[in-house]
């Protein structure tokens, strides 16, 4: 089995409410190919583990395969059967009792599809376990985002019983680095804005030189990414007209970031885009981004900027949506050097994005003010925009520019200090940062050297 990317921090959360040997219920969360499958079975590896994994099939069908792989497991051969799910976790927590187990029903929105009453029945049996202290962890683990976490709601079944709810999220540009086979800083963040960080898509590219990979793994016809966000469309929870949504956000992949241009670009009613925008929000294909303030994130509903979230996702709507008729019919290297010829105006979006997430996660607090939230800013009129905006305490800590070239100039300071004048009083006392992707000329140097601006390139991004 191939090696686990990161997740330590979540495998470890897993571990530790394992190894408390109390009754626990754990409900996992993430979007589909993000790899929680995988990090069940590699956390949980033991004998003592039954694991069943939901797909279309009917409840009986469900209950065969629990049935054999609990006998499997627990008695060493599958001659075992399930009449109800009531009869199987009696067996289950049975088991249990005499030596702690762990329990994982996988796609869970398939295995409730088929019995609709299963987390109360769930829930039941939870609560005798619970109440009589029985060392059985219940994992219940989907992606059906919005099924998994009503069912934790205020008045739902399962409501306060969690003793942990992992969401499981796409690596970021740091953690998916393993996945290449270079070490080169500025391949690495190509290869991010193309994969991103779902780590399948990772693995079914492979490692290699980023235009073969295009070519030979997204491209080509039949190829492994080749159809996937389609795909997943036409079987998105709550999905009932596929074209629709694949217009909607090839339109935001395409530019069209707020409400009226959305609806505008992908021939969609305004009255019925709100409604479609929050389902691809629910399936974490896209986000609405806001302009953080120096009070937090300003939300008036009009300055909201809709952004696929997925790399991958805006690279396919960017690329393959309009062109498969030419790649249906064999013209890969046609398109492959019209995605090349553009492919800096996606990496100035994504360096954007890796830079955002070095501030906030991997840069010394204490160089960039120690910001409590990182984000980026506009104005509403859309002349003044910010690449990176940090906030503590109500103003501005830190205001910076990315910039995807190759060199960066002292013009890009001076850039710098109008987006800084832009943001008011409550940014004038804020570090300056200025990322580019390779070298800082010697003039911007001995300047920021002068006035105490941080300069970040592609290198110390991965430092």
């Amino acid at each position: 089995m191939p090696e686990l990317v990161d997740r330590r921090r979540e495998q470890a959360l897993l571990r530790d409410v394992v190894a408390a040997r109390r009754t626990a219920l754990i409900v996992m969360v993430g979007r589909r190919r993000v790899g929680k499958s995988f990090l069940l079975a590699r956390t949980f590896a033991g004998p003592r583990t039954v694991s069943l994994q939901g797909d279309e099939q009917g409840e009986r069908q469900h209950l065969e395969l629990l049935a054999d792989e609990a006998g499997r497991a627990l008695l060493g051969s599958p001659a075992l059967s399930f009449a109800s799910w009531d009869e199987a976790l009696t067996f289950l927590g049975d088991q249990a009792r005499r030596e702690p187990l762990t329990v994982i029903l996988d796609e869970f929105q398939w295995l409730k599809a088929a019995q609709p009453a299963l987390d109360s029945i769930v829930q039941r049996h939870w609560d005798d376990w619970d109440r009589d202290d029985v060392p059985i962890t219940l994992v219940l683990s989907g992606s059906a985002l919005t099924l998994m976490e009503r069912m934790l709601e205020r008045g739902a079944p399962l409501f306060g019983r969690a003793t942990a709810r992992p969401r499981i999220e796409p690596l970021d540009y740091r953690e998916a680095a393993p996945f290449a086979s270079s070490g080169d800083p500025v391949a690495l963040l190509r290869r991010w804005a193309v994969l991103g960080g779902t780590p399948q898509y990772q693995l079914w590219a492979g490692p290699g030189e980023l235009r073969r990979l295009i070519a030979t793994r997204i491209l080509t016809k039949d190829a492994p990414l080749y159809d996937e966000p389609r795909h997943l469309l036409r079987e998105g929870e709550g999905i009932r007209d596929p074209g629709t949504y694949l217009a909607i956000m090839r339109a935001i992949a395409g530019g069209a970031t707020s409400h009226n241009a959305i609806a505008q670009r992908a021939g969609v009613p305004t009255g019925n885009l709100a409604r479609k925008l929050e389902r691809l929000e629910d399936l974490g294909y896209v986000t609405a981004v806001h302009p953080l303030g120096p009070g937090g994130e300003d939300r008036p509903g009009r300055r909201a900027s809709y952004q696929v979230a997925d790399p991958f996702f805006r690279f396919w709507f960017r690329y393959l949506a309009g062109n498969r008729s030419r790649l249906e019919s064999g013209r890969v290297e046609e398109v492959l050097d019209e995605v090349l010829a553009d492919f800096d105006n996606v990496m100035g979006w994504a360096f954007e994005q890796c830079c955002r997430r070095w501030a906030a996660t991997y840069a010394d607090e204490d160089a960039l003010g120690r910001p409590r939230e990182i984000g980026a800013w506009w104005s509403r009129d859309g002349r003044a925009e910010v690449d990176v905006v940090g906030v503590r305490d109500h103003r501005y800590v830190l205001v910076g520019s990315c910039k995807w070239r190759r060199s960066a100039d002292v013009d890009v300071l001076a850039d710098l200090r109008r987006q800084q004048d832009a943001l008011g009083p409550k940014a004038a006392r804020a570090r300056l940062m200025i990322f580019a992707r390779e070298r800082f000329s010697e003039r911007l140097r001995a300047r920021a050297a002068e006035e105490d601006v941080l300069l970040v390139s592609a290198r110390e991004l991965f430092a």
